[in-house]
């Protein structure tokens, strides 16, 4: 058995190659569920030595986190799954990963019937290492990942996807751009498919624990909101310029934006449900499943807007017309 050792920034990574998989014997810290901890484990994981180095390259101390997007189905691919679940299925469908990042997403939807998924990511490195983790898991001939700098203009005909998913990725977008790569998403569509937004920062809810975990950040101008992040957030980085911050997420979604880049499409959270969606995702208690149904019937009776438009994250699915014509 051969073995490796690969460094970290926080850690000493100990790779043993048992020919189909690989197992990782970790000391040192890592990022576990988006924290930074002390990480002692054994891990057995079907990557290849190759694509381990790879992944820690690229992650640093985050390599332990991104692994678990892929391999721990609670961690992120449950939310996005019983998301899509809620209104549809995945079994059987064309997908279009709009930021597919380093794959983890892809393969989960794949795990749970989907037929095929196209990623189109800008970070080159990010595409490089999808593509060695879908070899790696025998997906290349199912998952294709693209990289495209400009990703307003998609190389795809009207109509081929039956489900397009944005997890986690608005926020991360300049602002300016987003209505545009909504829409060129939307156009790739098929009639009556689903157009999928998850995990992203809600800009009409009060607190931003996303980028800052400063309050009424979401709120605020970015012009106002940069300064005071820079100064007094202890989770954003040191030294980041204004684009930094933004790529960094600071600047939200909204409920009302995603709106306005697709008029035509209808909002299924306005069938109901998300209350309960939400405590299943989370497990809270009877009082907090109470109180969400409560604000649900509020919102949906007065407002004629889904609960998911005010809660901290936004997980909203929209339908695509029937009608072909969507300009």
């Amino acid at each position: 058995m051969e073995t490796q050792t690969i460094k970290a920034p926080s850690a000493e990574l100990r790779v043993v190659d048992l020919g189909k998989t690989r197992q990782i014997m970790t000391k040192g810290k890592a990022y576990h569920h988006g924290k930074l901890v002390k990480f002692l484990d054994t891990i057995e994981t079907p990557l290849s030595v190759a694509t381990i180095k790879k992944l820690v390259e690229l992650k640093g101390d985050w390599w332990l986190d991104e692994k678990e997007r892929r391999q721990d189905f609670d961690y992120v691919g449950k939310r996005l799954v019983t998301l899509i679940n809620r209104f549809g299925t995945l079994r059987g469908k064309r997908i279009l990963d709009v930021g597919s990042g380093s794959g983890s997403s892809a393969f989960v939807m794949m795990d749970k019937g989907a037929k095929s998924v196209q990623g189109v990511e800008p970070n080159a490195q990010f595409v490089e290492l999808a593509e060695m983790r879908a070899r790696d898991e025998g997906f290349q001939n199912d998952v294709g990942f693209l990289q495209l700098k400009d990703t307003t203009k998609l190389p795809f005909e009207d109509g081929k996807f039956d489900i397009v998913t944005f997890s986690a990725v608005v926020e991360h977008i300049p602002p300016s751009q987003r209505k545009e790569i909504i829409k060129e998403a939307y156009r790739c569509l098929a009639p009556g498919g689903l157009i999928v937004f998850t995990e992203t920062p809600n800009r009409a809810f009060p607190y931003d624990g996303h980028t800052t975990g400063l309050p009424f950040i979401p709120w605020m101008p970015l012009w106002l909101a940069y300064p005071i992040a820079k100064s007094l957030s202890w989770k954003v980085k040191r030294g980041l310029t204004k684009e930094q911050m933004v790529a960094e997420g600071i600047v939200g979604g909204s409920y009302w934006k995603i709106k306005k880049a697709i008029p035509g499409a209808e909002c299924l959270n306005l069938k109901g449900g998300d209350a309960d969606w939400k405590c299943d995702v989370k497990k809270c208690n009877r009082f907090m499943r109470w109180f969400l149904r409560v604000g649900e019937w509020k919102t949906k009776t007065f407002l004629k807007q889904p609960l998911n438009a005010w809660m901290p994250m936004l997980d909203l699915v929209f339908a695509k017309e029937q009608s072909t014509n969507n300009k």
